[in-house]
Formats: C-alpha cells, sequence, structure tokens
C-alpha cells in the first residue's frame, strides 16, 4: 500500500493486522532513505540502526518473503522513502495499491510535525512515479482508495477495497486495540500519537485552515498529482 505521510497509513496498517491473518511491515524503506539523503529526521540514528539499509537486500526480501502462518503480507511502503534513482522492477511481483489524501490535508498535517522545505517530503512526486511505473508495466488499472472515502464509511470503503485486492472483507478491520505494537517501527513515539489512541478510524474533520503562502506551489503541483490518481480511485 503506497501512500505519503500524515494519510492515515498507520490507521490502514492497524486495520489489516487486525484481521488476523495478515503480517504487516511498517515502512521498510525508511532507514534506507535515511541513510542516503541526510535528512534530520526525529530519531534517525534510531531508526538506521533498527532495520535493514541495503537498498538490493530490501528490494529482494520485498518481493520474495513469504511470512509463515499468514496468508496476507501487508507493507506500509511511503513514497517519500523512493528515490529517484531506486529501480522499481521488485515491485512487478506485488499488487500495487495507492492511498491517497487532499494535499492540502496532508500539508497542513505534516507541519505540525515537521518542517517541510522540499516537496519531495511529502511524497506525490514519487507517488506520480510509482503510480506510472505499475500503469505501464504491471496494471493500467491500479487500485487506489482515497483517505475521505474510508473515514465516511469505513465499512463499505473497506469492503470494497478487500474486493479490488481479491481477498475476503472482515469486520475485524474495524476495530483494534489501542497502544503501540511490536511491528511499529521504532519512530512510533513521534509520529503515532493519534493513532495508538484510537481504536477505529475517526470520521472526516476537514482541516479549514489556510496553506501558508510559501508552500502554495509545492500545493498546486501535489493537487495536480492527485487530481490524476482520484480519477482511478474506488467509487461507490
Amino acid at each position: 500500500m503506497w501512500s505519503g505521510p500524515r494519510n492515515i497509513s498507520t490507521a490502514m496498517m492497524r486495520s489489516f493486522q487486525s484481521r488476523g491473518d495478515t503480517f504487516v511491515s511498517d515502512e521498510p524503506m525508511y532507514g534506507h532513505f535515511l541513510s542516503i539523503t541526510k535528512i534530520d529526521h526525529p530519531l534517525r540514528e534510531r531508526v538506521i540502526a533498527s532495520m535493514e539499509t541495503d537498498r538490493e537486500k530490501l528490494q529482494g526480501h520485498l518481493s520474495t518473503f513469504s511470512p509463515p502462518e499468514f496468508s496476507i503480507w501487508y507493507q506500509k511502503q511511503m513514497t517519500q522513502h523512493i528515490l529517484i534513482d531506486d529501480n522499481l522492477e521488485w515491485t512487478n511481483k506485488l499488487t500495487n495499491a495507492f492511498l491517497i489524501r487532499d494535499p492540502k490535508q496532508v500539508i497542513l498535517s505534516y507541519l505540525k510535525k515537521f518542517k517541510l522545505e522540499d516537496e519531495s517530503l511529502i511524497g506525490f512526486i514519487q507517488l506520480k512515479r510509482i503510480f506510472d511505473y505499475v500503469v505501464k508495466n504491471i496494471d493500467s488499472d491500479p487500485i487506489v482508495i482515497d483517505v475521505n472515502d474510508i473515514l465516511k464509511n469505513p465499512l463499505v470503503a473497506l469492503d470494497h477495497l478487500c474486493n479490488a485486492l481479491k481477498i475476503s472483507y472482515t469486520d475485524k478491520m474495524l476495530l483494534w486495540e489501542k497502544g503501540y505494537r511490536e511491528t511499529d517501527g521504532v519512530w512510533a513515539s513521534h509520529w503515532y500519537n493519534n493513532v495508538v489512541n484510537t481504536n477505529k478510524f475517526i470520521s472526516f474533520k476537514k482541516n479549514e485552515n489556510s496553506i501558508p503562502k510559501e508552500y502554495m506551489n509545492i500545493y498546486r503541483k501535489s493537487m495536480d498529482i492527485y487530481n490524476q490518481l482520484y480519477d482511478y480511485r474506488i467509487k461507490f
């Protein structure tokens, strides 16, 4: 499941993990991303030390590993962790789905956590690159689901998503226990304060604040990409 940050991606990981038949991986490319880019994210050195950072090893593992005792592997993949020179051929062996959100909501949420000095940090540029690769090489009609649709009606949205993924839907996906998981990355203490205090998808509350003018160019370019993928979204 490809998405940018501040995109209910952790709640979606919780939802799939609560099924009982699903193994989850939390942002497996994060350590590699930090080790190459030198971006000073919170807990940077702990993140790098906690996980594999070799690109080739990661791509091989993520495209071939079969989790024992689980029939589904949910990879929470952040698009901003894919670098410009990353070869995407390893994704050919995966079912690639895309979780999208209105860039305004993404930007306003992101600014509460970290400075936005580069548009690549919110992942829309990389999202477009990955999406275009999938369309050209794997599936001309990729699975796309919009955050707003999930938050408005989780049951119906997840049922349609599961149908598109060719897996069974279960109501277990609607509820989970509060708190952290052993499967959470070490960065959870900084980024997951909202999701660890919830046990379900929270009703959508649109942030009506204005985007600061210094981010309007990022917003406009991100909105162009969002609109392109929005046309592919699961409709119900």
